[in-house]
């Protein structure tokens, strides 16, 4: 990784954007499969969405953003949005661990 004021051009600085962005999206799908892991610890599909857990995940992340010189609600935002879609893509799979997909093709 090349720092970015030793960064020669902007070929040079756009090649290490596409290497973080490359490993951010890896970070993403690591995190996902954690997040489908505990579907199995799940009791039921209401206990997916845990409110009070995502309140107090996203409370960590604004902190974790002001300290890195990061915009609290870009952050916050952000973490709304793939919290959201992790949320439905482990309920989907809760459902298909426990064999409660519907099929709603015939009604």
């Amino acid at each position: 990784m090349k720092p970015p004021d030793a960064c020669q051009n902007l070929g040079e600085i756009r090649c290490e954007i596409d290497r973080l962005d490359g490993e951010m999206i890896r970070l993403l799908g690591q995190r996902l499969a954690y997040v489908l892991a505990a579907a199995q610890f799940k009791k039921n599909e209401e206990d997916i969405p845990a409110p009070e857990r995502v309140r107090d995940m996203l409370a960590d992340r604004r902190t974790w953003a002001k300290k890195n010189g990061l915009s609290e609600n870009f952050i916050e935002a952000l973490f709304e949005q793939i919290t959201s879609w992790y949320i439905a893509t482990q309920i989907g799979h809760w459902r298909k661990i426990r064999g409660q997909i519907r099929d709603n093709s015939h009604g």
